[in-house]
């Protein structure tokens, strides 16, 4: 279909071909993207730096589940960083012209969208691992053959051991990033845009790069051979964005919480060692965890599959207004995608006693009281006990100082009186 007259037919203004096709900064849903990442990203990266304090500092190092949150704390705050970053270059860019990204190498630019996706995937399966890790903990479906082989599993060298592996995967299924993109400029417009063209790639340009008006960023790189291009787009569609980062993880988890909840909700007789955790506040907050991430994480994951898959595709049906609903939804996921990412801090502090009151303790919160009731009896123990301490070691400094000036008291008075004496 030729798109050209489609869309003189349609008089569409240039303002909405470039929010369809080009640059959609300056609309509405641009700026509640924008301002949002920047302020609930912030708030998550705060909320993940005392997480990950909090769990080093005050959890029981043998769990596994220990393990998990230090790891998620770390994606989660390197993925919000990206995000950050990511907003911070577009505002720049639209309001005073200024390329933070402008990396004018192919390499810096490979290495920056190769950690930016490794880190997406790994943020993504490290919360897959913990659910696992739950399930595996609390309906134990190996109980009748191998009674203690749950708790073999769910343990922290095994933990350490998977996000291991997580990491060396994510690593090795990025490796297209590096291969197969390259920094590239192309002039503004929508005429010049993927969509309109109808190409896999752009009508790009590697000169005048210093140039205001050009578009640069990591892209497909043109002097790649058509079968090379169609390797690197299907395995960037089906591979990474629809089975990696979308089908399998929401597959495991939707099987994994569905188990647990039955599970825990179900009636139990007897409690012992396994209802323990079945129980245990614990268990109930990192499955709302999961399920939160749930929610919130993979419409952003479907929305960006759709978008890569309908882009391309556009020149076949020239649905402008399809273009702008995707664009729109991609934009508002992306909020959602932020709150899975930073609301996970929240969770802990509200749904466990231990580590709301660990982190007001690391904070610093307890010298007020209005704190002092969120905080546990062991914790209180322990602040009574240090304050009981350090009050007496500073009796003891008191009576030591005192006893010194009493003798540097002596000594002046002795010496006044052989003064008045010899006199």
């Amino acid at each position: 279909m030729n798109c050209a007259i489609e869309l003189q037919r349609n008089n569409y203004s240039a303002k909405i071909l470039n929010q369809a096709m080009d640059d959609d900064a300056g609309s509405w849903w641009w700026w509640t993207n924008v301002i949002g990442t920047l302020l609930f990203g912030s708030i998550g990266i705060i909320g993940n730096i005392i997480c990950f304090l909090v769990v080093c500092r005050f959890s029981k190092q043998h769990h596994s589940f220990v393990e998990y949150l230090r790891s998620l704390a770390i994606f989660d705050f390197l993925s919000l960083l990206f995000e950050c970053i990511q907003s911070l270059h577009d505002l720049f860019l639209y309001l005073f012209s200024i390329n933070l990204l402008n990396f004018r190498s192919s390499i810096l630019c490979k290495f920056y969208e190769y950690s930016n996706h490794v880190i997406i995937l790994l943020a993504c399966w490290t919360i897959v691992g913990l659910t696992f890790d739950r399930l595996i903990l609390v309906c134990d479906p190996w109980a009748k053959k191998w009674p203690n082989l749950s708790r073999r599993i769910c343990n922290s060298k095994c933990a350490k051991g998977i996000i291991l592996s997580l990491i060396i995967l994510s690593l090795i299924i990025n490796i297209p990033h590096i291969l197969y993109q390259e920094w590239i400029c192309r002039n503004p417009g929508y005429q010049y845009s993927a969509a309109f063209i109808g190409k896999l790639y752009l009508n790009q340009t590697k000169s005048n790069q210093t140039l205001k008006r050009l578009i640069c960023q990591c892209r497909i790189s043109p002097h790649l051979s058509r079968f090379k291009q169609l390797l690197y787009i299907r395995w960037k569609i089906y591979v990474f964005h629809l089975l990696c980062y979308t089908l399998i993880p929401a597959i495991i988890l939707i099987a994994s919480n569905t188990a647990i909840l039955k599970l825990v909700h179900s009636r139990r007789q007897v409690v012992g060692q396994k209802n323990e955790h079945l129980r245990s506040k614990l268990t109930r907050t990192l499955t709302l965890v999961s399920i939160i991430f749930l929610v919130l994480y993979f419409p952003h994951a479907i929305v960006q599959t759709l978008s890569i898959l309908i882009f391309p595709n556009y020149h076949k049906h020239c649905h402008i207004r399809s273009l702008i609903r995707i664009r729109i939804l991609k934009r508002l996921s992306e909020l959602l995608n932020i709150a899975a990412l930073g609301i996970n801090f929240f969770l802990y502090i509200l749904g466990v006693n231990h580590y709301r009151s660990a982190a007001i303790q690391m904070l610093g919160l307890h010298h007020f009281n209005f704190f002092l009731p969120y905080l546990t009896v062991e914790h209180r123990n322990s602040i009574r006990s240090n304050l009981f301490h350090s009050r007496k070691f500073n009796r003891k400094k008191n009576s030591q100082i005192n006893n010194s000036t009493i003798k540097l008291l002596k000594i002046q008075n002795n010496n006044n009186y052989i003064n008045q004496t010899q006199n």
